[in-house]
């Protein structure tokens, strides 16, 4: 039982087709578990990873596609909590031990095809527990975790993350990267969790399998993890009438642009111009720690430390 877990989430569009890269990625990046979806297997046992166990359910009536599978190291004590095998959803889920809490983990896939309604979602959140991360390829989009657009589906599935006080954690970048040229990149992959604090938890993508799915790691730490603070180009202090008149005197209306190359050139410098104005109107905002950076548990032993001297004080 480790101080972190190290978990990675992908979508495999066939298992076996990657078998021996996988095996590489899990002994190069030390992963305690895998949560695979579209692994396309059937009930008949093929495969195997030093060091681990395979745990899997696959699509109804044993057809080869669909599926998931959690593939989690030897050395960690866990059990299967949930196992469903229908047509909507694939999905598999552990109960791991840590030193803290116990947790379930778990990989869910669901085709394109089926509009699951939020009672549904709900329904299989609360077969998950208490505390669970649930790493999916839902098939379902909404700009709320970072994908392009909003669909049916993705609506229903943040009305019961909302409805279950769940959070959908996600990088923001694509995790879908289509082969047709036609088709744009698009993150459908991501995280839903219950239970835990963003403050141990980083989560970060991964390009090294190839595959037109790309993964995501996500690592659960039992202390804090120190996160830096995302650049920011202005702030509230901005001199925006400084900025202003930066931008008039570094900005040339009258260059021609008459190749693809002298207009390459002309945008890289119109947004090298913004930038250079930007900082040098902008004065830096040293960032104090906000109390509500600590976790809940913490704020709790606080507030009644605070009530207990209340208590104690003299009228």
């Amino acid at each position: 039982m480790a101080n972190t877990i190290k978990i990675m989430s992908w979508n495999a569009n066939e298992l076996l087709n990657h078998q021996q890269e996988l095996q590489a990625i899990l002994d190069i990046n030390k992963l305690d578990a895998c949560l695979i979806s579209e692994t396309n297997f059937t009930k008949q046992p093929f495969i195997k990873f030093t060091g681990y166990k395979v745990h899997r359910a696959t699509h109804p009536g044993n057809a080869a596609r669909g599926g998931s599978a959690i593939i989690v190291k030897e050395n960690i004590y866990h059990n299967e909590e949930v196992k469903i095998e229908e047509e909507d959803i694939q999905a598999m889920a552990l109960n791991i031990k840590t030193k803290k809490y116990d947790i379930v983990v778990a990989r869910l896939y669901s085709p394109q095809k089926h509009n699951i309604k939020a009672e549904r979602y709900v329904e299989l959140f609360k077969n998950m527990g208490n505390r669970f991360i649930i790493g999916g390829d839902f098939n379902a989009k909404h700009t709320h975790w970072g994908s392009r657009l909003i669909t049916a589906k993705g609506r229903e599935l943040l009305k019961a993350i909302s409805e279950h006080i769940c959070e959908a954690i996600s990088t923001g970048k694509p995790t879908y990267w289509p082969t047709d040229t036609d088709k744009i990149p698009d993150l459908i992959d991501f995280y839903i969790i219950k239970n835990i604090s963003n403050n141990y938890i980083q989560i970060e993508d991964n390009l090294e399998l190839s595959s037109d799915y790309s993964p995501i790691i996500l690592t659960l730490s039992e202390s804090i993890i120190q996160k830096p603070c995302d650049p920011v180009l202005v702030n509230k202090k901005t001199n925006w009438e400084g900025f202003r008149m930066t931008i008039d005197e570094r900005i040339q209306l009258s260059v021609p642009i008459q190749t693809e190359e002298q207009l390459d050139f002309e945008v890289g410098k119109f947004i090298n111009d913004i930038q250079q104005a930007a900082w040098e109107n902008t004065l830096e905002i040293k960032r104090r720690l906000k109390s509500n950076y600590y976790p809940n548990e913490i704020l709790e032993l606080i507030s009644e430390k605070r009530k207990a001297k209340k208590k104690m004080a003299p009228d």
